[in-house]
């Protein structure tokens, strides 16, 4: 919803980034690689999880405004808790990635993970109420 604010080339950041975050913990779960899929799929990226050795500092400098750069941290937070957990290994690499961001604010990243943990609480809640 919110990449659709972002350039093809940002979109093409975030899926590479997201990729390179499900590898983290060395355990890419079916969850993670639907969400890459779908993702891939709604923005006509080609799908590869071969993200190992990207340069995420060549990749964020495409990321040049506050907006595109928040909503990535949202995008790659959002993988990191496909598989029910947001491991030590993912949210290092989430946190290195938003400090090469320049976003290193404690508060903001709490705000974006308490956003992305609200979705999965609204769709999860819809889920239950849909099974009745």
């Amino acid at each position: 919803m919110f990449a659709d604010r972002l350039t093809q080339q940002q979109r093409q950041v975030v899926f590479d980034l997201a990729a390179h975050i499900a590898a983290a913990d060395n355990d890419v779960s079916e969850e993670e690689v639907q969400y890459l899929k779908d993702f891939s799929e709604a923005y006509g990226i080609e799908y590869s999880l071969d993200k190992a050795g990207i340069d995420i500092d060549e990749h964020i400098k495409l990321l040049d405004n506050k907006i595109s750069r928040i909503i990535t941290l949202q995008e790659i937070i959002k993988i990191s808790y496909k598989d029910g957990h947001f491991g030590k290994e993912e949210q290092d690499k989430v946190f290195l990635i938003a400090q090469k961001m320049g976003l290193n604010d404690p508060e903001l990243m709490m705000r974006i993970e308490r956003w992305v943990r609200q979705g999965f609480d609204w769709i999860y809640e819809g889920e239950q109420m849909l099974e009745i």
